[in-house]
């Protein structure tokens, strides 16, 4: 026999009106993923591209809207940038403060044409670059090279890519022997320029270290300091140490006699353009030999130039004379030549400390 309940639920099924039956599916949240485009490292200030093209949806395809938002530090503080809606096709990018080393949170809002929604983060990993250090090691005033006794100048440049407040160390690396009251000082106020006086020639170092609260970068410079070597004589004219006498006749115009360089380290001739307590002139010292010194070579009393002027008329046709100079600088040096020899040079060298010349009058 029929089951009662089951007969009434067929029989009002069948006297239902004829139609259309409707349901109604539920719509999935779309898949929401982020993608690093850059692969990195990335450090501060830097652009970094990020992609949520990966997103989809089962029902919508690819029509989805993006949101984008990232947390953002600087020094007052960190705050979320303003929302940017964009396609999830198109790509987003952040720029990462300067000067801060903080993760960046990036968030990303994909939603479909019904409404629904779903988010994805992101960590952007932040780096570090090292500061990068040159020194630069010169010589005081206007000397070309280092020597002792003259101060050695070191300036550094210091470039953080970052942006990152730096803090500078200084040290002096002194050759063996160096003195240990032989230290840097600044030289202005900004403290990029320090100076050492070295008190022995020798290789002398500046290292300069650079922190910027994360790494630290090494810079070096290095000064090769020499002895105050002595004054030399570079060119005269005429020409010193010529064989053969030069010939004056006694009508000849008066003649001058002359050093036309000296090469020191100090006390140079000509001096340099720009003035230096470091530097000063050379001394000349003149003698002179003729019949009127019985042949012997004597002082010229007040002849402390470069040069010397001989008339032809005050002598007589035959007369021989000598002509010799010798330079000095403001180290006491002995000449190791004996006074008969035309030529000198206290190194035994082509650096020569006195020159002669020889004339006949006619």
């Amino acid at each position: 026999m029929a089951n009662p309940t089951t007969t009434r639920a067929l029989l009002a099924a069948l006297l239902l009106p004829a139609g259309c039956f409707y349901t109604s599916a539920i719509n999935e949240r779309p898949h929401a993923e982020i993608r690093v485009v850059d692969p990195g490292p990335h450090f501060p200030g830097t652009a970094v591209t990020l992609s949520a093209a990966g997103s989809f949806d089962s029902e919508d395809g690819n029509q989805l809207q993006c949101v984008w938002t990232a947390e953002l530090c600087d020094d007052d503080g960190c705050a979320t940038t303003d929302a940017t809606a964009l396609p999830c096709t198109s790509d987003f990018t952040v720029v990462l403060p300067r000067r801060q080393h903080r993760s960046v949170p990036v968030r990303v809002v994909v939603t479909d044409q019904t409404g629904a929604d779903f988010a994805a983060n992101q960590t952007i990993e932040v780096g570090n670059r090292r500061p990068e250090v040159e020194v630069q090691v010169r010589p005081a005033g206007t000397a070309d090279h280092s020597v002792v006794g003259v101060p050695v100048q070191a300036s550094v440049l210091v470039d953080d890519a970052d942006g990152d407040d730096v803090t500078l160390s200084w040290a002096l690396l002194k050759p063996r022997g160096g003195g240990a009251a032989v230290e840097l000082g600044p030289v202005d106020g900004d403290g990029l320029t320090q100076e050492f006086t070295p008190d022995l020639a020798g290789l002398w170092m500046v290292q300069v270290t650079a922190d910027d609260g994360i790494e630290e970068g090494v810079g070096s410079g290095a000064a090769a300091v020499e002895e105050d070597g002595p004054p030399c004589l570079a060119l005269t004219s005429p020409t010193a140490g010529q064989e053969q006498r030069l010939v004056l006749r006694r009508e000849d115009s008066p003649r001058a006699f002359a050093v036309l360089l000296v090469a020191d380290d100090l006390d140079p001739f000509p001096g340099p353009a720009a003035s230096s307590p470091y530097q000063g002139e050379p001394t000349f010292a003149w003698k002179i030999a003729s019949p009127d010194t019985g042949g012997e070579l004597v002082p010229v009393a007040g002849a402390v130039a470069a040069d010397l002027t001989i008339d032809p008329a005050a002598y007589a046709p035959g007369d021989l004379i000598d002509l010799r100079v010798e330079v000095g600088d403001r180290v006491d040096r002995t000449l190791p030549c004996d006074d008969a020899a035309p030529s000198c040079a206290l190194g035994g060298d082509a650096c020569r400390q006195r020159l002669s010349w020889g004339v006949e009058i006619r």
